[in-house]
């Protein structure tokens, strides 16, 4: 018989059971340390320090200034299943503490050299055990003040294949930083420190949401962020919402405490990430720091085996609650985007001006200048919503719009800003019915494709409520009656196959914007003025009053800008007036 038939079941040795269950909790060195540091928050530390060697592989050591544990109950701290922070399960209904499983140490101990130091107040000696690997090696009376000390030395000596799977030193220090970083944020009255390979490199004193958001975020991004309060009958959220132009690549800007217990939540980062739909481009991801506070009952800590995901009782109203209250949070602030920060090109060298988010024009050789010169336009520029006052000055590059502010200079991308008027417009017209398409007097035919003629099947319907009036005219063709109003200048045929082939696209895509919506950023965008379009004064006043009467003016559907400030002191600065 086959070992995979024959084999009895048995129980494992305890050795090996323990190195199979610390793998759940000590997935790598950061796993260690946000553990540890859990442990000493739960005992009322006021000062943490953190020390790494060999990007914690070949040392983490944890300090507090902890309420300690008593000596009698230090070999019992790494014993598995052995904690001070629960006495029986209906405890695990409304968990208070950080760590209460009673796995971190010994999972700690199964999977390294590990030494626990700890001293309760008013005791005359402090109490240190040692384990290796599991066993206990050493236990006795030392000299120490009050607190805890753990030391776990060489991590995954005895479980070589998953320190294998460790990434560069340089990775896995950056995951310790980050896990300090978000223990760090939800307890700003913890003095917090971290000392790599003998030098520090994060010093955090004690001080409130405001300054320890700062000094992670650092300030020049935490300036760039909007405070943000909302209560939801029993929920309330706060912290800081990012500007669109910190929008990254990856999510390491997104920092969420529950209750006071940093995690991740794939609702709430679907909410925040829902409310900066078409504010920030797709891929991007928007930077917060968010703190939630919902009684302890409707939140589930106990779903992961490191607690670093939670869920809710009610996962529907705490995401509607989150994207309402953050959506109506950024349509009430001033989105224009600043330039960052412009050198000035040397003497000589090509002079061309990238700003942030949009198309940098290929260096133009000296009297090659395009032809057309600035329009002039007349006045002041009325806003009556969000945009700020504005002088307007002329066309640049028949692509931009150039107008002056009491602060500086603001330049105006033409194509989406119009993307944007039109966007809404279109959205306004279906939901009141009314002047949605524009009928023709000689309806016109279009010869489809196979593939073209089953995407009209499917999105007929959607078609039909942005504008289109269609009827089928033979195999394969259909007549054009009519298209949406704001398209009245465009190809009928050419719309309609765009249409057709991004539906196509959307379609294999599995997009998540409904078809609907994706007809409708089609047509605004096939729409909408284009870069290089010329424009009169006339046409550009128009454009911006349109613009301001958008309910979301600083970006198109994309998430592009569509306008960018320049700062006067940044213009004086290139002309060494500062």
């Amino acid at each position: 018989m086959s070992r995979a038939h024959g084999t009895r079941v048995h129980v494992l040795e305890q050795a090996v059971a323990d190195r199979i269950a610390a793998g759940e909790v000590v997935e790598r060195p950061a796993s260690v340390v946000k553990e540890l540091i859990e442990n000493a928050l739960d005992a009322g530390a006021t000062q943490i320090t953190v020390e790494v060697e060999g990007a914690g592989s070949t040392l983490i050591r944890v300090g507090d200034n902890g309420r300690g544990i008593h000596p009698d109950d230090v070999a019992l701290a790494v014993r598995r299943f052995a904690t001070s922070k629960i006495e029986s399960a209906d405890d695990l209904v409304e968990i208070r503490s950080l760590g209460f499983r009673g796995e971190a140490l010994p999972s700690i101990a199964a999977v390294s050299h590990l030494e626990l130091t700890s001293a309760v107040p008013g005791a005359r000696a402090a109490r240190r055990i040692r384990v290796v690997g599991g066993e206990v090696d050493s236990e006795g009376d030392v000299g120490g003040p009050t607190g805890t000390v753990v030391s776990a030395r060489h991590l995954f000596f005895n479980t070589p294949a998953r320190r294998k799977f460790l990434k560069s030193p340089s990775r896995e220090f950056a995951l310790i930083v980050d896990a300090v970083h978000r223990l760090a944020l939800a307890h700003p009255g913890v003095v917090f420190r971290l000392i790599h390979e003998g030098e520090e490199v994060l010093h955090y004193p004690a001080g409130d949401e405001a300054d320890r958001a700062a000094a992670v975020l650092g300030e020049s991004v935490f300036s760039r962020c909007l405070p943000f309060v909302r209560h939801v009958g029993e929920l309330s959220l706060h912290g800081w919402l990012g500007r669109p132009e910190l929008a990254r690549g990856s999510r390491s800007l997104q920092f969420l405490c529950v209750n006071s217990r940093p995690v991740h939540s794939r609702i709430v980062s679907g909410a925040v990430e829902q409310a900066y739909q078409q504010i920030v481009p797709g891929r991007k991801y928007p930077a917060y720091v968010l703190f939630l506070e919902l009684p302890r009952g409707h939140v589930d800590v106990n779903v992961h085996p490191r607690k670093l995901e939670v869920r809710f009782d009610d996962e529907h109203r705490v995401f509607g609650a989150i994207s309402r209250g953050i959506r109506e949070a950024l349509r009430a602030a001033q989105l224009t985007r600043p330039v960052e920060a412009v050198a000035v090109p040397l003497a000589g060298a090509p002079t061309t001006l990238p700003l942030e988010g949009d198309r940098v024009s290929e260096p133009m050789a000296p009297g090659t200048i395009t032809p057309g010169p600035m329009v002039p336009a007349a006045g002041v520029v009325a806003t009556t919503g969000r945009l700020p006052a504005m002088r307007l000055l002329g066309q640049l590059h028949r692509t931009y719009l150039l107008a002056q502010s009491d602060g500086g200079l603001i330049v105006i991308d033409q194509h989406a800003a119009h993307e944007r008027v039109l966007y809404e417009r279109i959205l306004r017209d279906r939901v009141r019915g009314e002047g949605v398409g524009q009928g023709f007097v000689a309806p016109q035919p279009v010869h489809l494709n196979a593939a073209e003629w089953a995407i009209l099947q499917t999105h007929r319907a959607a078609l039909e409520q942005l504008g289109f009036e269609l009827e089928p005219f033979g195999e394969h063709t259909v007549l054009i009656r009519a298209i949406p109003q704001i398209a009245v200048s465009s190809s009928a045929e050419g719309l309609l196959r765009d249409l057709l082939a991004d539906a196509a696209e959307g379609h294999r895509l599995g997009a998540a914007r409904d078809h609907l919506e994706r007809l409708t950023i089609t047509t605004a965008c096939r729409t909408a003025i284009k870069a290089g379009d010329a424009l009169t004064a006339e046409q550009m006043v128009h454009l911006l009053r349109d613009l301001a009467a958008t309910e979301d003016p600083f970006t198109c559907f994309h998430g592009r800008p569509t306008m960018v400030t320049l700062a006067l002191e940044q213009v004086e600065r290139w002309f060494l007036r500062r």
